[in-house]
Formats: structure tokens, sequence, C-alpha cells
């Protein structure tokens, strides 16, 4: 077999070009808190715990409470003027001497707790303070306004506030002496009031790391929905890109790229040959972005959601084109974007359970009301990886009722979604295993007529069949292909049936008068008269390969061998060769031997184990000579196992 060497067609490449600059964009462009919760509802997801400490940030109507709180609270700042209480003082000297000490008396009192004509009626207490030191703070209600002040004063002399005593008073210079001592400092007032809101707390407590936030269908109240949002602010900041957004956008694009190297390594280590096929390579890739697209569009905002998402269909939607060792990493790495989600290895692990299921059994659970079965198998390994990951992180054995369910819908919508593979079929121009299945079915138009026109090619390809299926099922090749190849690969008889000696029948020799090289050129003949009636009933391109390789480039033995006894130059051997080409697929190299050893054992006379493992042998190491096996994928180990399984079979048979 050849080396695995890099494709080297521009259409392998600029598919995956445009799949990454897909995923570029579909890649979140930070971390994201991707759980969706409402005051008033309950709680849908697991129990959600702290997994660092979480200061609990107030709301903002709770940031407004505290403000008018601290505005409320906090006292104007007055600067003591001394200079007005001696300049009240020495007024007061000037009333007449029976009011003058009457009147600084009560001036003292008035000055000692305080004399303010701006005074806030709303105002507890009030700060007072000379040049830049704090004095005391004095209680609003004893500070005197100019009012409380005048009232006073006159009252101390006798003089009521009858307008005649008034203007007495005014007359007698009185109001003179009522001169305000607690000057009211705007400024200062504002910068201590700006302090202590600077210095409000903006968190009312805090949740600590491991500490349960809330359960699992607990009512969202107020408090919980605040910690909610303080726990998501807290993630964000810890989780998600606050640097700079050109290192985010190179990180995408590291990501982005290295899944569609992995993608393509993938398929290049799988099967190499899928890249020469472009319907098949576009079909996978389109299957792969399917996959993201659904986690990255229905697992934002709600990861959930993927749980009923069907990703197992997108494995059988694989698995009907390609074999399983191509299926299984490409499925795999399909899944590798649920790994920065929430909750994304727990979704990692049961959708690659599910698939890695499904990989191996849809193939004898494919059929009619077996899928329903299929699903259920399916939902029951899921359940157990879920309640696995489940148990571990509660250490409870809860059911999470709301979880099962959700497995449950996406394990049976896998039995909805199929159909329309039969769809993806026709956009890509596919061969679907359901396809080969019915081309199998021996009531097909060109089969009936095969047995009609050629029962003796038509016994030898159901024996064929037979024995190609048991060593498909024996090296894991696609059995369906197989039956269909080998069904068909001798289709071509039918045009020239006598000319094979298997419909012959005991009639005249068909070859009787002709020479070596025509007989030769007839045998050689039925590979195309094959392709022939493939293209007018339809057969598609995947089994008109096992037409044209299942003799490969090799020889007519017989014929040539005639030819060269009777003195035939052996340099005219390509008159007796199949053009070819050799097979390159296990499933038609299989058919290749098969063909050859059920042909090969009616010439024998002895059945024993020895002749039928002696017969394989010989014709295995034959067309290994001829180099018929040069460009098959089939491995040695794989052949080995064919040839011991052929050694079975033909002893069976016979």
């Amino acid at each position: 077999m050849d080396k695995i060497n890099l494709p080297r067609s521009f259409r392998v490449y600029i598919p995956l070009v445009v799949l990454f600059f897909v995923l570029f964009s579909l890649l979140p462009r930070a971390g994201k808190f991707n759980y969706e919760f409402k005051k008033g509802q309950p709680w849908m997801y697991d129990d959600l715990y702290a997994h660092f400490d979480v200061p609990i940030i107030k709301s903002a109507a709770q940031e407004e409470e505290d403000r008018a709180q601290v505005i409320r609270e906090q006292p104007p700042y007055y600067h003591r003027d001394n200079n007005a209480s001696r300049i009240a003082l020495e007024q007061a000297k000037k009333l007449p001497p029976n009011f003058a000490r009457v009147a600084q008396t009560t001036l003292n009192k008035i000055y000692a707790k305080g004399f303010c004509d701006q005074l806030n009626p709303e105002a507890q207490t009030l700060c007072c303070y000379e040049i830049s030191t704090l004095v005391d703070t004095l209680s609003a209600v004893d500070v005197f306004t100019p009012s409380t002040a005048r009232r006073a004063l006159m009252g101390s002399t006798k003089l009521l506030f009858e307008p005649e005593t008034d203007s007495a008073a005014v007359e007698m210079g009185l109001e003179k002496c009522l001169i305000p001592n607690l000057i009211y400092d705007e400024t200062r007032t504002q910068a201590e009031l700006s302090k202590a809101l600077d210095n409000i707390a903006h968190f009312s407590g805090v949740v600590n790391n491991g500490e349960r936030i809330i359960a699992k269908g607990e009512m969202v109240t107020a408090q919980t929905e605040q910690v909610l949002k303080s726990y998501q602010m807290e993630f964000d900041q810890n989780y998600g890109y606050d640097g700079n957004r050109a290192f985010l956008w190179v990180s995408n694009a590291l990501i982005a790229l290295l899944l569609v190297a992995l993608l393509f390594f993938s398929i290049l280590f799988t099967n190499a040959k899928i890249f020469a096929d472009f319907h098949r390579y576009l079909y996978l890739l389109t299957i792969f972005l399917m996959t993201q697209l659904i986690i990255f569009l229905v697992g934002n905002p709600n990861f959930l959601r993927l749980y009923m998402m069907p990703f197992s269909l997108m494995a059988l939607f694989m698995l009907s084109f390609f074999r399983k060792k191509v299926v299984l990493p490409v499925y795999l790495v399909s899944l590798f974007p649920m790994l920065i989600l929430p909750m994304g290895v727990r979704l990692f692990f049961v959708w690659s359970a599910a698939g890695v299921l499904n990989i191996f059994t849809f193939t004898y659970l494919s059929k009619g009301w077996r899928q329903f079965v299929n699903a259920f198998f399916t939902f029951i390994l899921m359940a157990v990886v879920y309640l696995a990951f489940q148990f571990a992180a509660s250490g409870e054995m809860n059911l999470p009722i709301e979880e099962l369910v959700l497995l449950l819908l996406g394990s049976f919508l896998a039995v909805a979604g199929y159909p329309f593979i039969y769809l993806f079929e026709k956009l890509f121009s596919l061969v679907s295993t359901h396809r080969l299945d019915d081309l199998s079915d021996t009531n097909s138009p060109l089969l009936q007529l095969l047995s009609r026109s050629a029962p003796g090619t038509y016994q030898h390809s159901l024996q064929v069949m037979n024995m190609s299926e048991a060593v498909a099922r024996a090296i894991g090749a696609n059995v369906a292909l197989i039956r269909a190849g080998a069904l068909y690969h001798d289709v071509g008889k039918i045009q020239n049936p006598q000319c094979f000696v298997e419909n012959q029948l005991g009639s005249d020799d068909f070859h009787k008068g002709l020479s070596y090289e025509e007989s030769a050129r007839m045998i050689i003949r039925h590979v195309a008269d094959g392709e022939m009636m493939a293209e007018k009933y339809g057969l598609p391109e995947v089994v008109k390969r096992f037409i044209r390789s299942h003799h490969g480039t090799s020889c007519t033995g017989y014929f040539y061998g005639k030819y060269l006894e009777e003195g035939g130059i052996a340099d005219h051997k390509d008159a007796f060769c199949y053009p070819g080409p050799q097979p390159q697929s296990a499933e038609e190299t299989v058919v290749m031997i098969c063909d050859s050893i059920e042909a090969a054992s009616r010439t024998l006379k002895d059945y024993s184990d020895e002749s039928i493992a002696e017969l394989v042998d010989r014709i295995i190491d034959g067309k290994m000579r001829e180099g018929q096996f040069s460009e098959t994928e089939l491995s040695l180990s794989q052949l080995k196992t064919t040839t011991q399984k052929k050694r079975l079979m033909s002893s069976t048979t016979n």
C-alpha cells in the first residue's frame, strides 16, 4: 500500500478555509454565564455551587436607598465665628442701661448654643469648626435661628411681638445685637457628603467558595436573583475576557484552526481517498458544520437544550456513507466545542457515548421498529453516563427528571430525523446503506434478468456474496456495500452467458473453434458489458467499481497458458489481461479474492481441509505476485483474517 501523502488539490483546502471562517465566527468572544433566570420562576438547572468567593452586590434600588439615607443623615458643616459674638455683646452695651445687662446675659446663652441664619430644617445635627479644627457637634434643635434668637432676646427684655414693641426694639438697637456666629460652609459640606457617599459599601454579604447558591427547582426570589447576578458578574470577570481584544481574536482563530486540522487529519489517517471524492468529502464537512451550528446556536444561551439535540444522528448520517473507522474520529472531533460550554465535559461524554453506541449497533438495529429499540438502548447509556456525572458532582442520589426527559427526547429524535438521509443522498449524489440494501434485493430487475439469462453466474454471485459478507463482518468492512458489489460484479455475463463455463450446463463448448486470443477477448469483454448493463439499470458508481475491478489487471490464465504451450509469444500477454483497474477499497479486494476462490473451488476433486487451504493460499499468493493488491487499502492483518475466513467458508460450502 502507498504511504499517506497530503492531497494537492485546491478543492480539498478551499472548503476547509470556508469551514475555518465559519467556526471562527461562531466561537464565543468571551466567557459566558450561560444560565437563564428570572425572579418568580423556578431554577431549571442543577444545583448551583459557587466555585469562588462571591461578594453579593447590592441592587440599584438598595444603592439608591443607601445614598438617600447618607444624604439625609449627613450633617451640614458650619464655621464658628467668635468675632460675631464679641461684636454682638459690644453692641448690647449701647442699649439703655436697664436693658444692656439682661441682653448681654441672653446673648451669651444664644451664642453658647449657636446662632445660625441658614439652618436646614431637615438637619438633625450640625458640625461646627473653628478655622479647620472640628469643635463639636450640635443638635439642630438647640441651635438658635433668627426667629428663635429674636424671640429669646425680646422676651428677656420684656418686649412683646406687637408692632409697636417691634418698632421700639428697633429704635433701641436690639436687632443690631443679633449677629449669627454659625456660618454655613457649603464647600466643606459637599466635600464631606461626597466622601460619605464614596464610602458606601457596594456589597451586602459574601457567598463562600463551595456554598450552594440555589437548588434545582427552587424559586428565584429577589434576594437569590441578586446573588445570581453577583455570581454572573464575578464569573464574567474571572472567566470572561477583559484583556486585549487582539489576543482574543488570535485565540479564537487558533481554536478554529485546531478543529479544522483535527478534522482534516482524521480523514487523512482513516481514509485519504475521501479527498478525491468531492461529493462525499463535501458531505462530511457539511455534517461536521451542522454539528457546530447546533452546539453554538442552540447551546447559547441555554446549554440545557443540547441534551435534546440528537447529536448521535450526525454519526448515523455519516455512517450511511462512510466506514466506522472514519465516522468515529470525525464524530468525536465534531463534539469537541462542547467542552467550552458550561457542563461541557458532561455533555461531551454523554453524546460521545451515544454516538459510539450507535456507530456499532445501528448496523443491526436499523430496520423498522428496531430503530426504536436502538434509540431506547441509546437513552439508557446516556442516562447512565449523565447520572454518573450527576452523582459525582452533587454526592446525592437525586434523579434529574427534566434532564432525563430531554435525553429521552433526544434519543428518539434521532429516529425521527434519520429519513433526512434520503435528502442528503440526493443533494450530494451519494449512495446510502439503505440504497445498497435495496440493490441487494434479489427481486431487483437486473438480478432477476441475471438469474434467467445466466443462472450459473447468478448462483456463483450468490456464493461470492455469502463468502464476502462473512469476511466483511470479520474485518469490519462495509457489509451492505460488499453484498451489492458481489451480486453485481458479473452482470456483464448476461450479454453472452454461454461464454462462461458455469452457464454451459453440458452444452457444446462455446470456445470450440476460437483462437485463444479470441476466447480471452470474449471472456474479458464481460467487464465492459457489465459497465454497460450497470449504466442502463442506473447502478451507482460505487457498485460499478466492483464490476471494473473484480479481476484487476490479472490474466485469463487458462487461455494464456494454452497460448504459450502452443508457442505463443510471451510479450503478447496484454491481449489476455483485463484492463483493470486494480481494487482499491477493502470491499473490492475481498470480492476479487472470493470470486477467484469460488470459481476455482468448482474444479477441485478433493474437498478436504488441506486441499481447500492450499487452494486459498495459492490464489491469494498468486494475486499478490501479480501485484493485484498494490493499490488496496486492505491491511495485512485484514488480509490474514480474510484468508482464514475463506478457508472456513470454502470448506463449509463444499
